[in-house]
């Protein structure tokens, strides 16, 4: 194949060399991380940090990690639970009631049950740090007859 150039005079043109990735480059690339966000609410009576379960015919199921807010909601307490994830997708949202079954289970986990996003009874484990456990405990106990006036 013959590959003919026209000159326009004067100088001459070099390619620059292709750049190559070196490994060092390579390795260096990570992909990216959930950026962690505690979404903890301004008007929350209480919050703590936690990982919530789902109970499973094999067990439990982990559904995230995230920030329990405990806040006032009409005549009621609300129990909000966000991923703490940039999305801060909701976990669990329930109202807390007087009948309501609390439990502590274990040195650092509270059993709830509450009904789901589906109106669907669910029993549902807290798992916060064990130094916490006492006073998440208290505070359930406490705001699920109401909010304090």
């Amino acid at each position: 194949a013959v590959v003919s150039t026209q000159s326009t005079g004067g100088g001459t043109t070099t390619a620059a060399p292709a750049q190559s990735s070196t490994q060092e480059e390579d390795e260096a690339e990570e992909p990216p991380k959930a950026e962690k966000v505690e979404h903890v609410d301004s008007e929350a009576l209480y919050h703590i940090k936690c990982k919530l379960f789902i109970k499973a015919e094999d067990g439990w199921n982990e559904k995230g990690i995230g920030i329990a807010n405990l806040k006032k909601c009409n005549e009621k307490v609300q129990l909000l639970i966000r991923n703490d994830t940039t999305m801060g997708t909701v976990i669990l949202n329930t109202l807390l009631h007087d009948k309501m079954p609390i439990s502590k289970s274990g040195k650092n986990g509270i059993m709830i049950v509450a009904t789901n996003e589906d109106s669907k009874t669910e029993t549902f484990l807290v798992r916060v740090n064990k130094d916490k456990q006492e006073e998440f405990y208290e505070k359930l106990d406490e705001l699920k007859a109401g909010p304090p006036a």
